[in-house]
């Protein structure tokens, strides 16, 4: 309910903080399904507003970084041309981080300038 409260507080972002406040009370929170669907989907399925998608990227955001794996899934990935134009943005980078991040030899070599993906990354 912390998830789909986003879309119905007042204050949307509160819902941020309940998300982290309950991954920290039990990690394995992470792992639970709603209808079948890992907590990452199903956030990502929101109806969102110019109000509440700042809030509900923040809370898909938390959602990721806790359990990352979850946007790995085939089912998953089938299903971004649903979400809000912006968790769409927000998920399509981290998919593309992702798989940069399974290429060992792309985080090994380093661009023109001589840097690795990782001090490009430390310096945006």
């Amino acid at each position: 309910t912390a998830i789909m409260g986003v879309e119905h507080r007042e204050y949307p972002i509160a819902a941020v903080g309940t998300v982290k406040y309950l991954f920290h009370l039990d990690p394995n929170v992470k792992f639970q399904k709603v209808n079948e669907l890992s907590l990452l989907e199903f956030a990502c399925q929101g109806e969102f507003n110019d109000k509440t998608i700042e809030a509900a990227l923040k809370v898909i955001e938390t959602i990721y970084d806790a359990h990352p794996e979850a946007i790995e899934d085939d089912r998953f990935a089938s299903t971004i041309q649903r979400f809000h134009q912006h968790v769409q943005v927000f998920i399509n980078t981290q998919l593309v981080c992702a798989r940069q991040a399974r290429d060992h030899r792309l985080m090994t070599t380093s661009d023109m300038n001589g840097q690795l993906p990782l001090h490009t990354a430390v310096q945006s």
